[in-house]
């Protein structure tokens, strides 16, 4: 990405990084203060009152708002796109492919509480291959590959945190299924690499 020259008032690209770095743990902090009210106030957290819940949904606001403001500039930008363009770049962006999972499981599983693990496993699946396959096309592998291990990450804590507030214990042992999907990444992630490197030297291959 080229910086901005000088006297450009759009911001560098190393702030526009640092703040989505920084929209991470603020996200992950309000999502467990949103599941701890749900579990506060649904009564599955014993010890706890209806003033603990308050505090946590107000925590779960204020790091909602907080991340709001600080992924902004890229809200504005995304306003300009159509419906298409936009889950377009959804789905090539490992970040915003677990954002449009996690949102299609939430749909079934709430709803669906005890069947939840099924929509979770099928979003977790779902990602470990496109988001592997997509790395193959990317600008830049590594830093898709290091998108791709957080989008991971960050899925797979969500279907289990949203899991755990709709049902007492979560998925329980039944969790140990997802330790498919993880497997199935962990080789499908390298495997892109190896892909991409392929077709670069069958590009670059001079013909006689």
């Amino acid at each position: 990405m080229i910086a901005p020259p000088a006297g450009d008032p759009r911001p560098k690209p190393t702030m526009i990084w640092l703040r989505r770095i920084l929209a991470v743990p603020v996200f992950l902090v309000g999502f467990v203060c949103a599941v701890g009210a749900v579990r506060i106030f649904a009564g599955n957290l014993p010890g706890s009152g209806v003033g603990d819940g308050i505090f946590a949904a107000i925590a779960a606001a204020a790091a909602g708002t907080g991340m709001y403001f600080l992924i902004r500039p890229d809200t504005r930008r995304l306003r300009g796109l159509s419906k298409k363009e936009l889950l377009g770049r959804a789905l090539a962006n490992p970040l915003g492919l677990a954002a449009v999972l996690y949102a299609a499981a939430a749909i079934v599983m709430i709803p669906m509480p005890k069947a939840a693990i099924l929509p979770g496993l099928v979003a977790q699946c779902a990602y470990a291959v496109l988001s592997a396959t997509s790395a193959t096309k990317a600008r830049s592998w590594w830093a898709h590959a290091t998108q791709a291990v957080l989008g991971f990450v960050l899925l797979m804590g969500a279907l289990a945190g949203t899991a755990e507030a709709l049902t007492k214990g979560g998925f329980g042992e039944g969790g140990m299924v997802f330790l498919l999907p993880m497997y199935g990444f962990l080789i499908l992630l390298p495997v892109s690499s190896i892909v991409r490197l392929v077709r670069r030297s069958a590009t670059q291959t001079p013909q006689r």
